[in-house]
């Protein structure tokens, strides 16, 4: 399921819950092994625990890990090589799903492209639940010991315990910032707990009812997969669907009926797949990465399935010399010294792209440094009044792979999503007699780099306030199809400082496609005019307004094709900086765009003298 969604998105847009099958299902699994020993032997033999799912897990993972490094400076554009690196060694230390939560909430990165190893995530939470699940279950032995109880019930109540505070976590999170939510451990955990829930109450079930349950299962889980979507919050309450589903498909357990689900799990087909699910899943992501690359398009029929019979082919090959032959033990050495020598093996692997890392950001600081060196061999925008020929460009400033991280350095000054008081950052001259403000959302932000020059050189007291995904809007606007409030309340608290201190010149910048919030029923705020009524209002106040047009989307990833060949014409108006190249003939430097709609701090810094066209009109 969650191979085709990677393939064909169209075709089962909720495939992503396939990964909360994968949970549940690892849940009961893994809550069944512990509990066994448990109960046969008093105890549990952790070392052991973690050497067989280390032999389990990691040899494919560190394969696909191996070839991935290998591949990506052959396939993938330098602007990734950085993040790729980085991506690998969390992955290789099970920690990739933290990383992801904190890209997806770096506003000005969020366009970033995908990295051919992100779907680690959701091993490196399975892996982090291996870590905390085998001392609760012996935790919860020990208590049931202490105040004879008894054992099921004490782990029934702390497994409970787990699923309702996770699931609210995800609920929570899910509704405020659902972007994160989707990767942190805390909002998932409760998925494999339930499934350890399974496992330790299992009611008995006559086999109608269990093949009843089973249908009902297989139709929940189709029924999300097909029915759930990008837009749809997750994982939050909607995750209940697949998850309890996948709860009856385990419940209906075994039967002799041959239209039962589990006479079709148990088919050859079926077999098979589950069989090499896990190489499946680790495999294919990185080949539709490729793929998606090297082609720049969405990915076909004949493409997909040459994805997905490649990804088979490998899965089929790793499950047989990679999966089978590390998960029986051959050697004759103690479980903890064969543990303490795969955990070596990890670390001495997870160094390999650390070290590749640091080696490439040496490379990158010594090129940057000598960029910086030579100003005047990189002019970018100023390129726009130059009385004499640019120089010839030898590279681009910022260097490509390192395009994505040259973003303005003034995160500090944005208000968060659920903030509405505003923050001010202050540039210039705190004392100048000529007040400005820069105001809106991160493609106001952005442009703080330009004006920051221009301040201190005229001596302007100026001030930005920015918020995330809110430009100064007197109506209610919508976030993820909700009333963005705070937002709102933001504006006019801007309003109110702006009345109170009366700037000189307030210059505005923001998102081109508002969209503001309407129930059914209701006439829509119509945008264009209630912006210039908002623009007369500031006027009346006795400012100057600047309205900067938006920045331009490029509809492809500007970072990964450099070299592209697409027409200028065909993404953009004739611009200034454009003509510039054209009447020199050659680049003129600077690298423009980190995402599909931001500009790099480097370009932005050199647009300061186009800036001073600003004050023409003050």
């Amino acid at each position: 399921m969650v191979a085709v969604f990677h393939v064909w998105p169209f075709l089962i847009p909720g495939g992503y819950v396939g990964v909360d099958v994968f949970f549940v299902i690892s849940g009961y699994l893994i809550t069944g092994v512990l509990v066994r020993e448990a109960e046969a032997t008093g105890k549990i033999n952790i070392p052991a625990f973690y050497l067989r799912r280390a032999r389990r897990l990691l040899p494919t993972a560190m394969l696909v890990l191996l070839v991935v490094g290998a591949l990506t400076p052959l396939c993938l554009p330098a602007s990734q090589w950085v993040d790729g690196m980085a991506e690998m060694a969390l992955s290789a230390v099970q920690l990739e799903n933290w990383r992801l939560a904190a890209k997806s909430v770096a506003y000005l990165a969020r366009d970033s492209a995908p990295s051919p190893v992100q779907h680690y995530w959701s091993l490196s939470i399975e892996e982090q639940f291996y870590v905390v699940w085998p001392g609760l279950i012996m935790a919860g032995l020990s208590a049931s010991r202490l105040f004879k109880l008894s054992w099921r019930a004490m782990l029934l109540a702390l497994f409970g315990t787990v699923i309702i505070a996770s699931l609210a976590a995800s609920m929570w999170l899910t509704a405020v910032d659902p972007a994160p939510a989707y990767f942190v451990t805390f909002t998932r955990i409760w998925e494999l707990a339930l499934g350890g829930f399974a496992a330790l109450e299992f009611p008995a079930i006559g086999n109608a009812k269990r093949r009843i349950l089973g249908v009902l299962g297989i139709a929940g889980i189709l029924a999300a997969g097909f029915l759930f979507s990008s837009k749809t919050p997750f994982p939050g309450y909607a995750a209940l669907l697949p998850t309890l589903a996948t709860i009856l498909v385990i419940l209906s357990g075994r039967s002799s009926s041959p239209l039962s689900v589990f006479a079709l799990l148990k088919s050859r087909p079926f077999q098979f797949v589950g069989d090499i699910s896990y190489s499946l899943y680790l495999w294919h992501w990185p080949i539709v990465v490729y793929v998606s690359q090297r082609t720049g398009e969405t990915v076909g029929p004949l493409a997909g399935t040459a994805i997905l019979l490649a990804s088979v082919g490998l899965a089929a090959i790793s499950k047989v010399h990679v999966e089978d032959r590390f998960r029986s033990p051959r050697s004759s050495h103690s479980v903890r010294r064969r543990l303490g020598e795969l955990a070596a093996a990890l670390v001495v692997f997870s160094l390999v792209p650390l070290v590749a890392l640091f080696a490439q950001h040496a490379g990158l600081a010594r090129e940057r440094a000598f960029i910086a060196s030579h100003p005047n061999d990189y002019p970018g925008a100023r390129s726009l009044f130059a009385n004499e020929p640019v120089p010839v460009v030898t590279a681009f400033a910022p260097p490509l792979a390192t395009i994505k991280q040259d973003l303005p350095p003034t995160e500090a000054c944005r208000v968060t999503l659920d903030g509405a008081e505003p923050l001010r950052c202050r540039f210039g001259d705190p004392n100048g007699h000529f007040k400005v403000f820069l105001i809106g959302d991160s493609h106001a932000e952005q442009w703080v780099p330009a004006f920051e020059g221009v301040a201190a050189d005229r001596g302007w007291n100026a001030s930005s306030f920015t918020k995330y995904a809110c430009p100064l809007f007197p109506a209610m606007l919508a976030l993820n199809d909700r009333p963005y409030t705070n937002c709102l309340n933001w504006g006019q608290r801007m309003l109110e400082i702006i009345q109170q201190e009366k700037p000189d010149l307030i210059i505005l910048g923001q998102r081109l496609d508002l969209l503001p919030y309407f129930k059914e029923g209701e006439a829509q705020v119509p945008v264009p005019a209630t912006l210039i009524q908002l623009w007369r209002r500031l006027e009346a106040l006795g400012a100057k307004v600047i309205v900067i047009a938006d920045t331009p989307s490029w509809g492809v990833k500007p970072e990964n094709c450099p070299d592209c060949s697409i027409p200028y014409k065909s993404i953009a108006r004739p611009d200034p900086l454009i003509a510039a190249h054209q009447a020199y003939g050659r680049p003129v430097g600077l690298s423009i765009s980190t995402t599909l709609s931001a500009l790099t701090n480097t370009v932005l810094r050199s647009s300061a003298t186009s800036m001073y066209g600003v004050t023409r009109i003050i």
